[in-house]
């Protein structure tokens, strides 16, 4: 169960109202209720559900307004600049669990305590209506709080400097998606359970014009960057199931540290783990599945001609309404070590700005929606896994959530810097890089270790 926030009930009143006016109030309840209007800007949270669940809020706030703008990933920073500096910016913003760095100095910490105002409208024996007036002191999620009500990863991303920045709807990571029909074809009885597996199963689904060779069916959408959404996810998903820190405790990238016994004849473990994931885009591998040239991987899953997609939750919506006869189940992410699972956390953070000239009641709904029995009808609604623990046994029972949800324990957010794009486009290179050949100048090993190095130094210049 979640703490209950309400801590002190200040006054209770019993006014009779013609509608809700200012007729019998007092100064303080004439001020407590005051027109209030809240812009809501979010980007991939379930608008309808959202909606939803703030006119819940306001039926006892009849003095607020809340208007939700859904926009694209592309606009929202720059529409949300060119706003603040107008002051014409939104009260509450969704942000990446990823780009909290970048929108930090944007933001408001979470206070303390809330007030919050309701008001309860009734019929009574006259004909008339009575209001009830409560003005209370909300308690808001402590550092405590969010560290013991959410999965791990929240904690990590929304507490910096001893101060909650926001809290989340959801929480999402990786999961693998496979065409069913595809997989019966090719005679594979059983989806994979390891990665030896999944390697042995690309090898039968993939498909070769024998004229021109190009990939008429791909077994998995891997070994690129420019058109495999989240690439950098399952990349450090890699790297740390290989039991190498991809990350340092501050954030600083460290991939490219060479071990202590230096590099050996097969390079790196780093090394290794680039090699395994480019193989499945070098034609000269028996894994060759994929290449640079390919569409878009998750357009692909849709039209039938990828095998394994790895996606998100919020995916299944996707393809279930663009492609509703598509035969696909989807399965955690495969691990290295199942004693040792691993997943990377993506996921939004809802939170106010510090040009909100109604911080106190843009906080008392974000902790309203994040953090009480509203969050629960709102993932009930949306098919969204819990970040609340709350709430995580119970999901497991879901059949579409289950891949997702039965990991987001041991999800952890990787980036800590404020240019998470910047960061997206270094390792998109270095996939890219890797797939070429070296100078002439230089053995294979030596070029390894300089696009691991090249790739690290931009990656920290970002933090």
């Amino acid at each position: 169960m979640l703490k209950k926030i309400i801590v002190l009930a200040l006054m209770v009143t019993m006014l009779p109202l013609a509608g809700f006016g200012c007729k019998g109030l007092s100064a303080e309840q004439q001020a407590a209720t005051q027109p209030v209007t809240l812009e809501y800007w979010t980007v991939y949270d379930d608008v309808d559900a959202l909606q939803k669940e703030i006119d819940n809020y306001k039926a006892t706030r009849p003095y607020l307004t809340v208007n939700v703008r859904q926009l694209s990933v592309g606009e929202f920073y720059n529409r949300l600049l060119n706003a603040l500096a107008e002051d014409k910016g939104p009260d509450i913003i969704s942000v990446q669990n990823k780009n909290i760095g970048l929108y930090r100095s944007k933001l408001a910490p979470m206070p303390p305590v809330v007030a919050d105002t309701t008001v309860i409208t009734t019929k009574n024996a006259l004909g008339g209506t009575n209001s009830t007036i409560s003005m209370n002191t909300l308690s808001m999620p402590t550092v405590a709080d969010v560290n013991k009500d959410y999965v791990q990863a929240v904690g990590q991303d929304v507490i910096y400097s001893g101060k909650v920045y926001g809290l989340p709807l959801s929480m999402d990571n990786m999961a693998l998606y496979y065409n069913k029909d595809l997989l019966d074809k090719a005679g594979i009885a059983e989806a994979p359970k390891t990665w030896q597996d999944f390697q042995a199963d690309v090898k039968k689904l993939v498909k070769f014009d024998k004229t021109t060779g190009k990939i008429l069916q791909a077994g998995v959408a891997m070994g690129t960057a420019n058109n495999i959404p989240g690439f950098e996810d399952l990349l450090y998903i890699l790297f740390r199931q290989s039991g190498i820190d991809f990350v340092s405790r501050a954030g600083a990238a460290t991939f490219n540290v060479i071990p202590s016994g230096g590099i050996g004849a097969n390079g790196t473990p780093a090394m290794q783990v680039m090699n395994f994931y480019t193989d499945f885009a070098d034609p000269t591998r028996d894994t060759y599945s994929w290449n640079e040239d390919q569409g878009d991987a998750l357009d692909q899953f849709i039209n039938g001609s990828l095998a394994f997609f790895f996606g998100y939750s919020y995916h299944y919506a996707t393809i279930k309404a663009r492609a509703p006869q598509l035969n696909f189940a989807v399965l955690p992410m495969l691990q290295l070590n199942s004693e040792q699972p691993v997943n990377s956390a993506n996921y939004w953070i809802q939170t106010v700005t510090a040009k909100s000239k109604h911080q106190n009641e843009a906080w008392d709904l974000v902790a309203y929606l994040t953090h009480s029995g509203a969050t629960k009808d709102y993932l009930t609604q949306a098919d969204r896994p819990s970040a609340l623990r709350a709430y995580v046994a119970t999901q497991i029972n879901t059949t579409e959530l289950n891949p997702f949800v039965s990991q987001v324990l041991v999800s952890n957010s990787w980036y800590r810097g404020s240019d998470y794009a910047t960061t997206v486009n270094a390792l998109g290179d270095m996939v890219h890089q890797w797939l070429l050949s070296p100078p002439q100048d230089m053995s294979v090993l030596q070029y390894d270790q300089t696009v691991l190095e090249r790739t690290a130094s931009r990656f920290n210049q970002t933090l």
